[in-house]
């Protein structure tokens, strides 16, 4: 076993090495990505190389601390679907559908600990789909430890103005008393910067269900030009399943406060949201 570790370490830090020689090269000749933020400065390729590394050495380090393959899922291929009607489409608390009902479905494919899905958000109002999501993620669990690494590109057809995007994220959360949760996303084209999510929640299981309360905050870092923390989220959660179908109503509250960028007329406005998930996975 340990020598198993030892060779398998020695790989990959013979990898990482190589990598970094790469990418320690001048790098005056790499083509600059042809979109432009609003502020007109052009993002180089070298800021998107330089997370390459770290997502590369993650991804190695979890093959060598994985579980052992016979704790591997009996039927490696999975999917699942969810659609969700919401009152609005908040993100981080900022409203980005005026105030109109939304519907977000989602369809996800996994393949062992690789997983595929595709989100979108239609306004009822407009009648138009205005957001598509694509994820891709992989994911590690280690004793009580998961992360789920991934990429994230997203795209605004009928927002007029709405530029694509690109983000490189890890989700990470630790099984023991209040389950918390650290997200944080980078965005490597438009917006320019980082946007995190810490989380704390608890659910209680019963015959009936099990119902969840949670909290999360959220903060943004020269996201778009902007920092501060623009709310944080209160909610409670009821979850009924029935074979591989899922039925999941909740409530939130958006609190909000002077802070950072996010201050009187830029402040986000407090706000309840009300949803509904069903979801099916097999």
């Amino acid at each position: 076993m340990c020598e198993s570790l030892h060779k398998n370490f020695c790989k990959w830090y013979s990898i990482t090495q190589n990598l970094s020689a790469i990418l320690n090269r001048p790098v005056e000749n790499i083509p600059k990505y042809s979109r432009k933020p609003e502020n007109g400065k052009s993002l180089p390729m070298k800021r998107l190389l330089t997370f390459l590394p770290i997502l590369v050495g993650l991804s190695f380090q979890f093959l060598l601390l994985a579980p052992a393959a016979a704790e591997t899922p009996r039927y490696p291929l999975s999917f699942n679907w969810t659609v969700t009607q919401a009152s609005k489409y908040l993100f981080q608390g900022i409203d980005y559908s005026n105030g109109n009902p939304v519907a977000q479905p989602q369809i996800g494919f996994g393949y062992k600990n690789v997983s595929f899905t595709s989100w979108f958000n239609y306004d009822q109002e407009e009648h138009q789909f205005d957001e598509i999501d694509l994820y891709l993620q992989s994911s590690w669990a280690i004793e009580k430890l998961s992360l789920a690494p991934g990429y994230a590109y997203f795209n605004y057809p009928n927002r007029e103005g709405w530029e694509p995007s690109q983000e490189l994220y890890i989700d990470i959360s630790y099984d023991t008393f209040l389950s918390p949760t650290f997200s944080p996303h980078y965005d490597v084209d438009r917006g320019q910067g980082a946007y995190l999510t810490f989380g704390l929640g608890h659910e209680l299981e019963t015959s009936l269900g099990s119902f969840g309360l949670g909290a999360k905050i959220f903060y943004q870092s020269n996201y778009y030009e902007v920092t501060g923390f623009p709310s944080a989220q209160f909610s409670g959660k009821y979850s009924y399943s029935k074979g591989s179908f899922s039925i999941s109503p909740s409530i939130s509250h958006f609190l909000t406060w002077n802070n950072g960028d996010f201050r009187d007329d830029s402040r986000v406005p407090e706000t309840w949201l009300f949803s509904l998930d069903i979801a099916q996975s097999f």
